[in-house]
């Protein structure tokens, strides 16, 4: 087996034109899967993921047999996640890990898990860091992914969970570099925990009451004062029309007002959810700054 050769950019890019062909001494074209490992590679470091895709999923139809397949399939996967297509990332992390448990577990496994984070599935990604985890502890992705079960729950704002992870991480990495950052981590806890939350049932209420006043108890003032104008214009003109009399004008009225109404108190408890939310990813941050953690 060939192995791997390192050309500068510019001649990577010519070779690449030519779908870096190599000529044997017979003047036969032959294509290696060093060679065909290399032009995904080149796609890969220079940020074109789909074309880097096309060249790796190539060499898993040329050369089925070769040993660069497991490092091949596994590239696709990070094609996809630095292109931000997280649910193929998550797929083909699934597929690695699956296939080439021996080599490439605990590192797909992590990858996995910070796809699922990125798609929102957060049961999801703490299941795959967890596999990461358990598979081989000494693996370096293990400790990150501990990390990541840190981050992941400080995400759902479960403090505690975040805290039990991070000890967890004391424990089992207490060799790693990031443990100062670790052990600070906790007055940063401390400090969320201390902040005042704001309740989403008491939003929702004070709207029930004055349309607009959740929102700015949520801090939320453009939308406190829109949710105010537009549920005033439609309590005055179905009052207006009561008072003269003009019954099919205020149930038109009304009615068109009725979901403006429902949708204000709605909106007023998503605002504090989102207020809340706001803080605990401030948090989460912070948390993964300090650990030299990509989230």
């Amino acid at each position: 087996m060939m192995n791997r050769c390192f050309f500068p950019f510019s001649f990577l890019t010519l070779l690449l034109s030519f779908q870096a062909l190599v000529w044997a001494e017979t003047n036969t074209i032959v294509l290696t899967d060093d060679i065909q490992m290399a032009l995904g590679d080149a796609f890969l470091a220079e940020g074109d993921y789909y074309r880097a895709i096309t060249e790796y999923k190539k060499l898993t139809f040329l050369f089925s047999d070769s040993d660069r397949l497991p490092e091949a399939l596994y590239n696709i996967g990070m094609a996809y996640y630095r292109g931000k297509d997280y649910a193929s990332a998550a797929k083909s992390f699934a597929k690695v890990r699956q296939t080439y448990a021996a080599t490439h577990f605990s590192s797909a496994a992590f990858y996995e898990g910070l796809s699922y984070s990125k798609l929102g599935r957060n049961d999801a990604a703490a299941l795959a860091f967890e596999r990461s985890r358990l598979f081989d502890e000494k693996h370096p992705a293990a400790a990150n992914a501990q990390l990541g079960l840190s981050l992941n729950a400080l995400e759902q704002d479960n403090v505690l969970g975040c805290r039990t992870a991070l000890e967890g991480f004391l424990v089992d990495y207490s060799d790693d570099e990031r443990v100062p950052a670790v052990r600070q981590s906790f007055s940063l806890l401390d400090e969320y925990e201390a902040l005042p939350l704001k309740s989403p049932f008491l939003a929702g209420t004070l709207s029930a009451l004055l349309p607009g006043s959740g929102q700015l108890y949520a801090e939320h003032y453009k939308d406190g004062l829109m949710a105010f104008l537009v549920n005033a214009l439609f309590i005055t003109g179905t009052i207006v029309a009561l008072d003269n009399e003009n019954y099919a004008l205020a149930a038109i009225s009304g009615g068109v007002g009725l979901p403006f109404y429902v949708g204000n108190i709605y909106g007023a408890a998503n605002a504090a959810r989102k207020w809340n939310l706001s803080l605990s990813n401030h948090v989460r941050d912070n948390l993964s700054i300090s650990f030299h953690f990509k989230y």
